[in-house]
């Protein structure tokens, strides 16, 4: 019988790094998945303790409630965003390049990505990446000409409702955590609707690492218990709150404060 894998693909670490972590070998049965379902149990507190989501993942039409306010911080973040000058757009090429010196691969773009661009002279929209290098990004889309484009806004942010009205990418502005509508979101329950990417695409290591420090605790707790089980691999015995101030301590710059 093959290897079914109880891994969550939103899990904070590996299956191969929480072996090695614990110095256990792979068994490919029923010991990996014993050690997966710790892996998502520590991965569950940790976020439960954050109060957020901590992977890249798409969330749609997440729902907001309007105060006139002109700024709504995003329920999950970071949001991967660029606001760059003198972007060059080739409508032969498909592509936009770039001259300030920085990187699309470093910033974390990847083909396959849809990118909404925001405050451009000619290429507002969505768009959908088809390549990615240091300084170009080649689209799948058609692209119109433009040689000196300046304050453009590109991100990972997808589309923004209010009430019954899609408002066009180019009357509001995009941040890493937060976005602008200078307007006002005007008053309603759950009436703006948000859709966006966000989170993570490589887990910082300090998280990881929490993550790792997490397993093992719980792996030694359920050993040190599990005769008193109803089975040899029963991971109930672990309580979450013994461990939620000391997640808050040590990963205190990834709290999600509710605004």
């Amino acid at each position: 019988m093959a290897f079914e894998s109880e891994l969550d693909i939103y899990a904070l670490t590996t299956l191969t790094k929480a072996n090695y972590y614990l110095g256990l070998t792979s068994d490919g049965g029923t010991i990996d998945n014993y050690i997966e379902r710790i892996i998502n149990r520590a991965s569950d507190i940790i976020e439960n303790a954050l109060n957020r989501k901590l992977k890249a993942r798409l969330y749609v039409k997440e729902r907001y409630d309007g105060k006139d306010q002109e700024v709504i911080y995003l329920k999950q973040y970071p949001v991967l965003t660029i606001n760059l000058d003198d972007l060059v757009w080739d409508a032969d090429t498909k592509t936009v390049t770039r001259s300030d010196g920085g990187s699309f691969v470093d910033d974390g773009f990847v083909a396959g990505d849809k990118v909404l661009v925001q405050n451009s002279d000619e290429n507002s929209g969505l768009l959908t990446i088809a390549t990615v290098a240091a300084t170009t990004l080649t689209f799948t889309d058609t692209i119109v000409a433009d040689t000196e484009d300046d304050n453009v806004i590109l991100s990972h942010f997808r589309e923004l409702w209010i009430n019954d009205d899609e408002i066009d990418e180019d009357n509001y502005e995009v941040d890493e955590d937060h976005i602008y509508y200078n307007v006002g979101f005007s008053k309603g329950h759950e009436n703006v609707r948000m859709t966006y990417y966000a989170g993570y695409s490589t887990i910082p290591d300090d998280i990881e690492e929490y993550c790792l420090r997490l397993i093992k605790k719980i792996y030694d707790k359920d050993r040190d218990v599990k005769a008193e089980s109803l089975g040899p691999h029963n991971i109930t015995y672990f309580d979450e709150g013994d461990v939620t101030e000391d997640i808050r301590k040590e990963l205190s710059t990834y709290i999600n404060v509710v605004i």
